[in-house]
């Protein structure tokens, strides 16, 4: 049974491995579509659009990466950088609905702090770190 948990709680991190590292590639390719997936158009060609493609692509692609080297390597430090962005982009969400007069939106943050939960459980079930 312990195996077979320990097997499960590795499926989340995988398929958002594979989420974000499709939804980065898309920042690079065609990020108008990628842009209507977060709810927002692409601005028009500038510093605008230059920042927003490379800082949400890197975003999305750091997430992947570091989710695809905590699997391979099995070292549990590689889904710390994860967790910060995700519970970070919940808090600032959080932030900017109860200060800066954004919606509040619990259908974006909630998800955000379950997949922290799940990347934690993931992270514990690892095991000890390893040296590289």
């Amino acid at each position: 049974m312990a195996r077979f948990l320990r097997a499960l709680v590795k499926l989340p991190p995988l398929l958002l491995a594979l989420i974000f590292g499709l939804q980065g590639l898309m920042w690079l390719i065609n990020p108008a579509r990628a842009a209507r997936f977060w709810g927002f158009a692409v601005p028009e060609p500038g510093f605008g659009l230059s920042s927003m493609i490379g800082a949400l692509a890197g975003w999305s692609l750091t997430i992947a990466i570091c989710l695809s080297l905590a699997l391979i390597r099995q070292q549990r430090v590689w889904y710390y950088p994860p967790m910060m962005i995700f519970g970070v982009l919940a808090l600032g969400r959080i932030v900017a609905g109860t200060v800066h007069g954004a919606p509040l939106l619990p259908e974006r943050f909630i998800p955000e702090l379950v997949f922290v939960a799940l990347l934690y459980l993931a992270a514990r079930a690892t095991g000890a770190p390893r040296d590289a």
